[in-house]
């Protein structure tokens, strides 16, 4: 190759610190604006466990040990009531069993990433880096295993942080929030608005219409295992929807 010719690689794909840090800093911004809308669901469940008998301090410290409010919420509700600890271990994991399907879902995504970053990983994939991932990974399909790894440590490093501060501050405002207020709602429909934009397809909108449908009729079951039928009957319903589109 040429001086010429190299010289021209160099400047089609320069390897400077501002494009190594780009991907790094769009994830700061688009975990910065989803700490923004679940203000209101951080304050609400910090609340919630200070309202609790369990000492705000050990309510409080759970958010380290379980990054996804509906299981934190959860084990602290079960250890207020008595529950065995074994218990309390067994609920949570069912609660959180739909991150197994997103796990699968970015697999494909994170295959160049070596088996410590994919650990790592995974404890940091709660709903919304789960969305905010398969919406950037999903997008730009070419971007380089590295690229997409800076993406996801600066988001879900992000995300936790400010996920920690909104559960203290709602511990320690807890008393001052309205009653009337809605705030458990802020969850549901920013992980909605998030996932929106990632329906692209007829056997994406089927599977979503049919988990939706099937959660909102599956709601009263305990344990989450609403989301866990919805998630089975979306899932089908995208795979013949999919299999019928290539008949």
């Amino acid at each position: 190759m040429s001086a010429l010719s190299r010289g021209a690689a160099r400047g089609a794909a320069p390897d400077t610190e501002g494009t190594r840090a780009r991907p790094a800093r769009d994830g700061i911004r688009d975990a910065l604006a989803v700490i923004a809308a679940y203000v209101p669901f951080g304050l609400a469940l910090g609340a919630t466990l200070a309202a609790t008998s369990v000492d705000p301090v050990v309510a409080w410290s759970s958010s380290f040990l379980v990054f996804a409010g509906a299981a934190q919420l959860v084990a602290v509700q079960l250890l207020d009531d008595g529950a065995l600890p074994v218990i309390v271990v067994l609920t949570a994991l069912v609660v959180n069993s739909r991150h197994l399907l997103y796990s699968a879902s970015l697999a494909v995504h994170t295959r160049d990433w070596s088996r410590g970053w994919r650990a790592g990983g995974a404890y940091f994939l709660a709903d919304p880096v789960y969305a905010l991932a398969i919406a950037r990974f999903e997008g730009r399909e070419r971007e380089d295993g590295a690229a997409r790894l800076r993406y996801y440590v600066a988001m879900a490093l992000t995300c936790w942080g400010g996920w920690l501060l909104l559960t203290a501050a709602g511990i320690l405002l807890g008393g001052l929030l309205p009653a009337t207020l809605p705030l458990e709602l802020a969850a549901p429909l920013t992980f909605l608005l998030l996932l929106i934009p990632t329906l692209k397809s007829r056997a994406t909108w089927a599977a979503a219409v049919a988990a939706g449908g099937t959660a909102t009729l599956a709601a009263p079951l305990p344990l989450g295992l609403g989301l866990l039928l919805a998630a089975a009957v979306g899932m089908a319903a995208g795979a013949i929807t999919e299999r019928m589109s290539h008949a």
